[in-house]
């Protein structure tokens, strides 16, 4: 557990760090593409999935990047996030953000609440 609490103390620092642009992406992608997404219709339109990809493979690069420069594989990474995630009993902190990215429901949620607060 203590490489999980490693990588993710180095997660947390990444997210956060004005340098690395991270969280500003998130939020000014969320900003930028809100107005697309319903939040009175169930379905969900092709155009959604679009979005989703483009954030998607944005987002995979800068991890990608993050993971390189520590020295972590994508593999080790989600394994060690999953043991972290199981171990604690926090709210939905950074491990559950990045892994959103990676599930396409977490992520329309992350859009529907982005036009609720912007």
């Amino acid at each position: 557990l203590a490489m999980a609490e490693e990588i993710v103390a180095k997660l947390e620092q990444w997210f956060m760090d004005d340098s690395s642009g991270v969280e500003s992406f998130v939020e000014d992608f969320a900003r930028a593409h809100k107005d697309v997404f319903d939040l009175d219709q169930e379905e969900n339109k092709q155009e959604y999935m679009q979005i989703y990809n483009d954030f998607q493979s944005k987002f995979e690069s800068k991890l990608e990047a993050f993971l390189k420069d520590n020295g972590y594989t994508a593999e080790q990474f989600v394994a060690e996030c999953k043991k972290y995630q199981a171990s604690t009993q926090s709210g939905f902190g950074i491990v559950d953000v990045i892994l959103a990215t990676l599930e396409y429901d977490l992520f329309l949620e992350m859009m529907r609440d982005a036009k609720r607060r912007f």
